[in-house]
C-alpha cells in the first residue's frame, strides 16, 4: 500500500492504550485465509491463567487482521485528541483517518477504511481475566467499535474524502484511556514503516519495552509458538512463523529499532529474542532535532546515535540539505534510509542543490573570504614595512629627491613644471614632507581624485612662495 510522510505539524504527545497494545487483539497478518474467523489463545498472567479469544464473520474478511492495526490505533488517537469524552465517541472525515495513518488518500484506500470498520464494528473481543482495570486483571467482551455511523457520496453507500464518521469506541478501551493506563508511542515513526506486519509488530513489541514496575526493557524473549499466537498468526509452525517475522524484523533493524533478533534452540521449544537499540539520552537543545528526524522516519535511537557521532550542529544542517534535494525534484524510495546517508556522507556524494548553500559551505566560503582578506592584509603589512624601510634609509636630500622623481609619475602635467622646483625647495626646507606628499598624491590616483589634489597642493605651494 502506498505510504504518504507522517504527520509534520503535530505537537500532540501520543499515547496507546496499554491493554489493546500488549495483548495485540488484531492479527499482524496482511492477508488471512477466508475461513480464520476466531482464534484463541491462553497464557500466564502474574502467574495466573489468563485467556484472549475473538470471533469475527467471513462476510467482513474473518479476524480483525493487518491495516486494521493502522485503524484501531488512528481511532484511539482521535479519541484522545477529542479530549476522551466520556462517552467515547470520536467524528472526524475518512481524510482524516487516513492521513493520521500515513495511508494515501487516493479512491481505493476508501474502500479499505471501510471494510476494517466493518470488521472493527462485527468481530466480539473476550479478555478472560487478561483485562487491566486498576489494580486487577477483569474478564471484558466488547467489539473495538460499539456504533458506527458515516455519511456517503455515492449509491454504492462507499467513503470518500467527504465522509463524516461518528464512531463510539468500546467502553472498555474508553474507561481504560480515562484511567490513563496508557503506554507513550512514536506515531511518526510508526506511520513511517513500510508495512502493515512491520507496523502491527513495531507496536506489540514496543508494549514489552516497559516493564510493569514502568522500568526500561533491553531485552524481550518468548517461545516462539506462544508469540505466533500473540501475534495471530495463522500457520503456527515454527518455520513458518520465522519467515512471516522475516521482513519485519529486518526492517525494524535496518530503522534502527532492533539491535538484534536471534533464535536459540529448535522446533517449538525454541525462543525469539528481540533486543532493543539504546536509547541514549540527549541535551534538551537536542529534542526538536530528534523530532525532525522522526518526522521523516527514523528513529529515535538512530537519532540520538547521528547526533552523538556527528553532532547537532552538523545533523540540522544535513537535514536542511536532505530537505532541500527533496524540494529540487528528487524521490528516494526510502526517505530515512536516504536521510540518515545525507547525515553520515563524508565522500561529498550529496552536493547542494541549485539554488541552495549549506550552513558548512557558507562557512567554508566565510572561512575562505576571511582567510584571503588576512593574506591581503599581511601583504599590505609587508608592503608598508619594506617601504617604511626604503624612506628610513635615505637622508633628506634622497627623500627629496625620490619623492620628486615619483610625483612627477603620478602628477605628470597636471602640475606645472615650475612648482616641482618648489617643491623640491620645501622638501629641503622641511617645511612639507616628501613621504606625506607622494602618499596623498599616490592615494589621490586611487580615488580618481588628482584634479582637487593638484589643486590643493598648488595653492599651498603659492602660500610658501615656492611655485
Amino acid at each position: 500500500m502506498a505510504r504518504k510522510n507522517a504527520n509534520e505539524g503535530s505537537e500532540i504527545r501520543r499515547f496507546d492504550e496499554a491493554n489493546v497494545a500488549r495483548l495485540g487483539l488484531i492479527s499482524i497478518q496482511e492477508r488471512i485465509p477466508p475461513d480464520f474467523t476466531s482464534w484463541t489463545i491462553d497464557f500466564n498472567v502474574d502467574g495466573r491463567q489468563a485467556r484472549l479469544s475473538c470471533v469475527a464473520v467471513a462476510e467482513h474478511g474473518g479476524v480483525p487482521h493487518g491495516l486494521d492495526n493502522d485503524v484501531s490505533l488512528a481511532l484511539i488517537t482521535l479519541y484522545q485528541e477529542a479530549g476522551s469524552p466520556e462517552d467515547g465517541t470520536v467524528v472526524a472525515t475518512a481524510y482524516r483517518i487516513l492521513s493520521l495513518i500515513g495511508w494515501d488518500t487516493s479512491g481505493h484506500y476508501y474502500q479499505a477504511l471501510k471494510e476494517s470498520l466493518e470488521r472493527l464494528t462485527t468481530a466480539t473481543f473476550t479478555a478472560s481475566e487478561a483485562w487491566r482495570s486498576g489494580k486487577k486483571w477483569t474478564t471484558v467482551k466488547f467489539r473495538y467499535i460499539d456504533r458506527l455511523e458515516y455519511t456517503s457520496e455515492d449509491d454504492k453507500l462507499g467513503l470518500s474524502g467527504h465522509s463524516v464518521l461518528k464512531i463510539r469506541l468500546a467502553r472498555e478501551i474508553v474507561e481504560s484511556i480515562r484511567a490513563k493506563y496508557l503506554k507513550p508511542l512514536d506515531l511518526e515513526f510508526l506511520t513511517s514503516l513500510d508495512r502493515p506486519l512491520t507496523r502491527a509488530l513495531y507496536r506489540l513489541l514496543d508494549a514489552q519495552r516497559v516493564s510493569p514496575d514502568g522500568g526500561e526493557v533491553t531485552q524481550f524473549r518468548t517461545n516462539i509458538v506462544e508469540w505466533a499466537k500473540a501475534c495471530k498468526i495463522v500457520d503456527q509452525t515454527p518455520s513458518r512463523v520465522r519467515r512471516t517475522l522475516e521482513g519485519a524484523h529486518a526492517e525494524l533493524v535496518e530503522r534502527g529499532y532492533l539491535s538484534g533478533v536471534e533464535y536459540e534452540g529448535r522446533g517449538p521449544k525454541q525462543e525469539v529474542i528481540y533486543t532493543f537499540a539504546k536509547q541514549a539520552a540527549i541535551p534538551e537543545e537536542a529534542r526538536e532535532v530528534v523530532a525532525r528526524l522522526g518526522r521523516y522516519g527514523v528513529a529515535r535511537p538512530v537519532a540520538h546515535s547521528l547526533i552523538g557521532a556527528y553532532g547537532l550542529s552538523r545533523v540540522e544542517e544535513r537535514i536542511a540539505r536532505f530537505e532541500a534535494i527533496l524540494l529540487a525534484g528528487y524521490a528516494p524510495r526510502n526517505r530515512a534510509g536516504f536521510l540518515v546517508d545525507v547525515v553520515r556522507d563524508d565522500e561529498g556524494k550529496y552536493t547542494d542543490p541549485e539554488g541552495f548553500v549549506s550552513r558548512s559551505r557558507r562557512l567554508e566560503a566565510d572561512a575562505a573570504k576571511a582567510k584571503r582578506a588576512e593574506a591581503a592584509r599581511r601583504a599590505e603589512e609587508r608592503k608598508q614595512q619594506q617601504a617604511d624601510a626604503e624612506w628610513d634609509a635615505l637622508d633628506p636630500k634622497g627623500r627629496a629627491t625620490k619623492a620628486i622623481r615619483m610625483l612627477t609619475l603620478i602628477l605628470g602635467k597636471h602640475v606645472p613644471i615650475r612648482y616641482y622646483s618648489g617643491l623640491m625647495e620645501a622638501f629641503e626646507a622641511g617645511k612639507m614632507d616628501p613621504r606625506e606628499v607622494t602618499e596623498a598624491a599616490v592615494k589621490a590616483q586611487v580615488e580618481l581624485q588628482l584634479g582637487p589634489f593638484t589643486q590643493e597642493l598648488m595653492r599651498v605651494l603659492d602660500g610658501l612662495g615656492a611655485g
